[in-house]
């Protein structure tokens, strides 16, 4: 039995009448109701007590809470009855995603844009299913919809079919949607963007088809097919700001920009610091951001930029050493000339950040490997050179035409000469590291703990390749494939949004783990059984305010629940 408070429109007046109704089975099974109590008027009610209707809920609430402990259920076996397959487990956990989805008000979004469309189904129940699938068990869209009775979902009527087409009006609403949820995140104080980060990654297909999209390109996880390039902003809390797919041919250093442009001109962010690695700088994407007003903090490539840098980082004055000489750092100002498109000039002023650290260069020394002994047997038979493709090896050596016993460079046979010089430079530079920033009052040790937080944009892409299984992909057309990817990013952000709610303690898999563990089974008409929860749920419970650590409960009740849950 369910107890809940029902308001009844008063004919003719602007007022209701309030009851405290009881729903209960008779015996056909069938669902009844009867009115416990009058309570009047509302508007009589709240002239003593504007929250009255409030607490009338909680107590009706607790009293449905009272009688589900109290009853004594009594259960009758029947063995002859033989299984029908219906009785499978029905996961409940996607109930604290939908919870932030709704307060985020994605589905009033999607109802003012399905208003513009005639659609035969209902597009925010179909992205429902695509992102809680996504986020708790992904799979193929295919295999997303035939499973999607695994839910306490309460579907409308679509066709698998419906379920591709609403991926080419997600793709359509993409945009929108960027800017509505982090309108929302930024009014509900759930943005941090005191620091916000950047980066790059790809992401493969099964097929080796290119179509100008779908590109061959520098695969991050070395496969041969095809590829697509995901440029992805997050904020402080490791939100999700917004993202951009790319043909896979694209460099990274030209992803930046167009998005950077789009967050600028839609998100209202205000004056931010991007953090970036490498890949990123350039002194374009460097003086778009300056240009701006905004700040930088972004690694530097020390080798193959000439001696200058070198010089700087190699210079012993200035570095300030740790107690066991393990690590050094000094801050070194740095003038930038930078020329636009039309050839004007400006400088950019920087600090450029220079640490070393032993760790660092044992590492780097010791991913070298054998170095030295395969560099000796390269300059002893320089023709093994032609047929190597040793990483680390060649560009040691340059290739000229020399007469071997003179040493004279002539016109003849083509030889390599090992350039010692430039080998034992890059040498020196093990344990070396450069970040560059245009945040003149930042000290070394804050420049480099904001660079180090740039990790928190890698886990983003291991959880959406991983956990999500956004790779490989098995949708083929751009529209399906930008959807494909709308829904990975809704999902990541839903997580995100959790890991705060549960003040960061639990990684992502973890947390995917508990929901869905959260299961119930129906054990007689009306009763179902739940599954055993961890610690994560416990807290959800506090968080979420409801209780709900029964072994077997009432349906009613428990739809009372998951409906409190997701309107909180």
């Amino acid at each position: 039995m369910v107890v809940y408070i029902r308001k009844t429109k008063v004919p003719n007046k602007d007022d209701y009448l309030i009851y405290l109704v009881e729903g209960y089975r008779d015996r056909d099974n069938k669902v009844k109701q009867r009115i416990i109590k009058s309570y009047g008027y509302l508007s009589d009610l709240e002239a003593n007590d504007p929250n009255i209707l409030s607490k009338l809920k909680d107590d009706a609430q607790e009293r449905t809470l009272k009688q589900t402990q109290e009853s004594e259920e009594i259960i009758f076996l029947n063995l002859n009855e033989k299984r029908d397959g219906s009785q499978c487990l029905l996961n409940y956990g996607y109930i604290f995603l939908e919870a932030i989805y709704n307060k985020l008000n994605v589905p009033s979004l999607i109802k003012d844009y399905s208003l513009n469309e005639r659609f035969k189904y209902d597009l925010n129940e179909i992205l429902k299913l695509l992102v809680f699938s996504r986020a708790l068990n992904p799979e193929s869209k295919q295999k997303t919809f035939k499973q999607k009775s695994k839910y306490f979902f309460e579907l409308t009527d679509f066709s698998q079919d419906d379920v591709y087409r609403s991926l080419d009006h997600l793709t359509a609403l993409k945009d929108e949607l960027m800017v509505h949820l982090n309108k929302e995140m930024m009014n509900q104080g759930l943005r941090d963007v005191s620091l916000v980060f950047y980066d790059v990654t790809n992401y493969y297909f099964e097929s080796v088809n290119y179509d100008g999209f779908k590109e061959r390109g520098v695969s991050k996880e070395n496969k041969e097919t095809a590829i697509i390039q995901m440029g992805l902003f997050i904020d402080n809390n490791g939100i999700p700001i917004t993202y951009e797919l790319f043909p896979g041919n694209t460099n990274d250093l030209s992803t930046m920009r167009p998005i950077l442009e789009k967050v600028k001109k839609h998100f209202n962010l205000g004056k931010i610091t991007i953090v970036a690695d490498k890949g990123n700088n350039s002194k374009s994407n460097l003086s778009f951001i300056d240009a701006y007003g905004d700040h930088y903090i972004i690694s530097q490539r020390i080798r193959n930029r000439g001696n200058v840098y070198a010089d700087i980082v190699l210079d012993e004055e200035g570095y300030t050493y740790n107690k066991d000489q393990s690590f050094k750092f000094k801050l070194v100002s740095f003038d930038k000339e930078i020329a636009d498109e039309a050839g004007n000039k400006t400088t950019l002023k920087e600090h450029l950040m220079c640490f070393w650290s032993k760790d660092e260069e044992d590492y780097q020394r010791a991913k070298r490997g054998l170095l030295d002994d395969k560099i000796e047997k390269y300059i002893n038979t320089p023709a093994l050179l032609n047929a190597s493709n040793s990483f680390g090896i060649k560009k040691y050596f340059k290739k000229i035409k020399i007469d071997k016993k003179t040493g004279e460079v002539l016109k003849g046979k083509d030889t390599y000469v090992f350039n010692k010089e430039k080998y034992e430079r890059d040498l020196a530079l093990d344990g070396y590291y450069t970040i560059v920033t245009n945040n003149l009052s930042l000290n070394p040790l804050d420049i480099m703990n904001h660079y180090r937080k740039l990790s928190k944009i890698e886990e983003s892409f291991k959880i959406t390749k991983s956990d999500l299984e956004g790779r490989p992909i098995y949708v083929w057309t751009k529209p399906h494939i930008e959807g494909h990817f709308l829904t990975c990013y809704l999902a990541l952000m839903l997580y995100r949004l959790l890991q705060l709610k549960l003040n960061q303690k639990y990684p992502i898999h973890q947390i995917k783990e508990s929901l869905n563990q959260m299961n119930a089974i129906m054990f007689e008409q009306g009763l179902y059984l739940l599954t055993e929860t961890n610690e994560i749920y416990d807290e959800l419970e506090k968080i979420f305010d409801f209780k709900m650590n029964y072994k077997k409960i009432k349906i009613e009740y428990l739809k009372t629940i998951l409906n409190k849950v997701k309107n909180s």
